[in-house]
């Protein structure tokens, strides 16, 4: 299993942006230096829900700073991009990274960033397959010219040329099987349910990536993406009181896709949002997420192995406003403490049962059976 980090950059009190982004800049080298797979650079605009407009300017630093582990973004919203620029910086990130690179694209999501770039949302899904066609053959192909509906071009190479042929591999997030099965099909991985997914939401999304590689008529195994977020304490306590972090972070995605949060000089007003009973529930939020000792999350991640066939794990460790010093520890004691149990672990895709045939995902939260823990 691979395991990677998700960088949102978050500041629910508004922090000073400088040390938003030197803590950041922090656990990617630690990451590196832990042994993680993968540094994942998240895109947002004009809120506290993110601060990092531009993955693509921060993903060098990184690499400059980094000695072996990958990069990749989830996402750049191609809606909000020129797709022309966007493949000359992939190219440059391409060389600068030494091949380290990958690209995560999305359609986007959030009317607020949508209506302040005056792009209109209704149209984000033609917008990204134009641009995802454009930018694929500018980064594969010399003399490229292309008529399209928002985009036209005359023949143009782009410079430089990318070192990977004939591009950096490229990710999209979706969780439509119709999507799933195109992007397999054309060699893109799928990365599907973010942070703020639930468990069930995962399972459900496991089931849905069967069909699409069924429909995609591609073999397995396949890279099936997810995202958790984790926080591993030497206490449960501790770990609980982390707790207001991950309602934060979950009411404020759901308020942002909604188009129902209030935004006040940045600032997201997660407090004026709608109250949803489980996912804003801390006690649901420690069963759901990967949050507690190193043996109960160890614990946590192999049942999910138990549902679902995930082969990467990108764990969302800055979340909300954890103090800086206990992400670094939490993410110390996942490398150390959890990580080794799954790093020679590859789930055999095959032998998952389709969801009509599959156990019920309420088995994941059995805690309450006294169940023995598996790497206790």
């Amino acid at each position: 299993m691979k395991c990677g980090i998700f960088l949102l950059l978050q500041s629910p009190g508004m922090r000073p942006s400088q040390e938003t982004y030197d803590h950041a800049l922090e656990q990617g080298v630690l990451a590196d230096q832990l042994g993680f797979d993968y540094i994942v650079a998240a895109e947002h605009h004009f809120s506290s829900y993110g601060f990092l407009p531009c993955p693509q300017l921060l993903i060098p630093i990184l690499a400059e700073r980094t000695q072996h582990i990958r990069f990749s973004t989830a996402v750049v919203v191609l809606p909000l991009r020129n797709p022309i620029q966007l493949a000359e910086e992939i190219a440059m990130l391409d060389i600068l990274t030494k091949g380290r690179v990958e690209v995560g694209f999305g359609t986007g999501y959030q009317q607020y960033e949508f209506d302040r770039f005056g792009v209109k949302l209704e149209e984000n899904r033609a917008m990204f397959e134009e641009a995802l066609e454009l930018i694929t053959k500018l980064l594969s192909t010399e003399n490229v010219t292309h008529q399209g509906r928002y985009w036209r071009l005359p023949e143009t190479t782009i410079l430089p040329r990318p070192i990977t042929k004939p591009h950096p591999p490229f990710w999209r997030a979706t969780s439509s099987v119709s999507t799933m099965a195109w992007s397999l099909a054309h060699g893109l991985k799928v990365i599907t349910g973010g942070t703020a997914s639930s468990m069930d939401r995962i399972i459900n999304n496991w089931h849905l990536f069967q069909e699409a590689v069924e429909l995609a008529q591609v073999p397995w195994p396949q890279e099936f993406i997810i995202q958790r977020g984790v926080y591993v304490s030497e206490s449960e306590e501790d770990a609980k009181s982390m707790l207001p972090h991950a309602v934060w972070h979950t009411r404020t995605a759901r308020g942002l896709s909604a188009n129902a949060l209030p935004v006040d000089a940045g600032r997201a007003m997660t407090e004026l949002t709608a109250q949803v009973a489980a996912e804003d529930d801390p006690e649901f939020l420690y069963m759901d997420w990967f949050f507690g000792t190193p043996e109960i999350v160890a614990e946590k991640i192999y049942r999910m192995t138990q549902y679902t066939g995930v082969s990467y794990l990108n764990c969302t460790f800055n979340i909300g406003q954890i103090p800086h010093a206990k992400i670094m520890r939490s993410m110390e004691l996942f490398a150390t403490k959890v990580m080794p149990h799954f790093r020679e672990y590859v789930p055999d895709q095959t032998a998952y049962p389709r969801q009509v045939d599959a156990p019920d995902p309420q088995g994941y939260f059995a805690w309450e059976e006294g169940m023995p823990l598996t790497f206790g």
